[in-house]
């Protein structure tokens, strides 16, 4: 074992020039790299690249100190005492940019920005110590003598210069230890091995003269610890992607969420305007409305029955009515029909004051059951007004009148448009109502024969329609309604004893 070893270092004496060309050579390159290199922080660049630059000094001092050690001449005494002097001048550099290097790393360590710990100040104390006794003993003469050939002769001063380097090392080691958890694992190790075997090479220093090994691990040192940044780098960049591609997956939930939410609150809000619109128009014209909003909707229908109803003796009963109670009770009874015109299919146009008109049949077939389906809409409509009569104080009246006939429907207006009905068809229908007779449904001829196989008339009663001379009305055949009367009766007691 101990022939091996010596062998080792017999070779690594003679092929010492070349390893230090060698260190000295990446140490150059990597401080140029150090400076191009991007995404690392200012702080810890300028840590790693006085690093490197002061290990090439370094080397090159060690170099001039072995080619000029035992060369006669004062030339040679000159050079071989400064390179002497900046050996240990620019290991005590390194190990400054090392603890700067380290301080970084412990201030914006993982867990968040944090002021520099006392320790690894001190160890700067250590280190700034050791350069002014080195200095000292540089201008005094104290430090490595020379002979008269120019060999050192190695006094036991020289273990002072060995003393400070080797404490703040030791101090940095302390402080690294005290502060792993501020260190990702990777990083804590790493610096710590390297911190031990530099201690290890410059003990060794002092049992094999003429081998720096102190002095090359602190060059080795600092080649590794750019490789170790640009590991850090790698790991830096790789969290930066992932956590990217976090957020990305994140922000692609929440739009998702944002785009189902408002999805879902654009199909709410098309409901309601469906429905809003759907109460204005027919089912067909709002789809043809909505598909085609410039299109002018119009339908001729060849056979069309028209309703209108009319309360009477409006006039004189809300005279003595407030606004509120008006209101009130045309609200009151106009809902009651627009509920049964949606039961039975009947398509509501508009109401006029106290006036009510609707319109079935609205289809392309001449023989539709339009009437037959008016006439028992308006049926239904005397006994919701029965109804009616027994909640309010007020005693109302209605007249009905029918007509059918061909009519052209249509959509009037671009803003707050009606759904509306033209034609003689129309206007016969209002004539009907007008001369007809309360609570009674007045019906034209037209109507009286599609209907007269479904329901009983009473006529023909020959009516003077204004603008149309004598015509034929009939009048639906009333229907003994003592019954629903007394059922209604009964309802009403029951009510108001609740």
């Amino acid at each position: 074992m101990q022939q091996m070893l010596n062998y080792f270092l017999d070779y690594f004496r003679e092929n010492l020039l070349v390893l230090l060309a060698f260190s000295g050579g990446m140490s150059f390159i990597l401080a140029v790299l150090v400076l191009v290199t991007s995404n690392i922080s200012r702080s810890r660049k300028t840590a790693v690249f006085l690093l490197e630059i002061f290990s090439f000094f370094l080397i090159i001092a060690i170099s001039l100190e072995h080619l000029y050690e035992g060369v006669p001449g004062r030339q040679a005494y000159w050079i071989a005492q400064l390179s002497k002097f900046f050996d240990s001048f620019f290991i005590h550099c390194a190990i400054v940019a090392f603890n700067l290097y380290v301080k970084d790393l412990i201030k914006y360590s993982p867990e968040g920005k944090g002021p520099v710990p006392v320790i690894f100040r001190i160890a700067d104390a250590f280190i700034l110590i050791g350069l002014g006794i080195l200095i000292f003993q540089e201008i005094t003469g104290g430090f490595y003598p020379l002979d008269e050939t120019n060999h050192y002769i190695r006094t036991s001063v020289r273990y002072v210069n060995y003393v400070f380097p080797l404490v703040t090392i030791l101090t940095i080691i302390i402080g690294i230890i005290i502060y792993r958890k501020k260190l990702l694992k990777i990083n804590f190790f790493l610096l710590l091995i390297e911190l031990i075997i530099i201690i290890i090479a410059s003990v060794l220093q002092l049992f094999t003269p003429g081998l720096p090994l102190g002095s090359i691990m602190t060059v080795d040192m600092a080649i590794l610890l750019y490789v170790f940044e640009i590991l850090n780098l790698g790991r830096a960049v790789e969290r930066a992607h992932r956590l990217e591609i976090e957020m990305m997956e994140r922000y692609q939930k929440e739009l998702e969420f944002t785009v189902d939410k408002r999805t879902h609150e654009l199909k709410i809000a098309n409901e309601k305007a469906e429905r809003l619109l759907l109460n204005i128009l027919p089912e067909s014209v709002a789809k043809e409305l909505t598909e085609n909003p410039g299109k002018t909707i119009s339908q001729k229908y060849p056979n069309a029955t028209v309703l209108f109803t009319d309360i009477v003796g409006f006039t004189k009963m809300s005279s003595g009515m407030s606004a509120e109670e008006t209101v009130s009770m045309l609200n009151g009874m106009t809902s009651l029909f627009d509920e049964r015109a949606a039961r039975e299919g009947i398509e509501k146009i508009k109401t006029i004051g106290d006036a009510y008109m609707a319109v079935s049949g609205l289809t392309d077939d001449e023989n539709n059951d339009g009437a037959v389906k008016m006439i028992r809409f308006a049926k239904g409509l005397l006994e919701d007004v029965k109804r009616f009569n027994l909640t309010t104080p007020h005693d109302v009246n209605i007249r009905i009148g029918l007509n059918s006939g061909n009519l052209v429907a249509g959509v009037i207006g671009k803003t707050k448009f009606i759904y509306d009905v033209w034609g003689d068809t129309v206007n016969v229908a209002s004539r009907m109502e007008s001369s007809g007779e309360s609570m009674r449904i007045h019906v034209s001829e037209s109507v009286y024969l599609q209907a007269k196989d479904t329901f009983r008339f009473q006529g023909p009663i020959p009516v003077d329609l204004k603008g149309k001379g004598m015509k034929n009305g009939y009048f639906l055949q009333e229907e003994k309604h003592g019954l629903l009367q007394k059922t209604l009766l009964v309802e009403n007691r029951l009510n108001n004893s609740n």
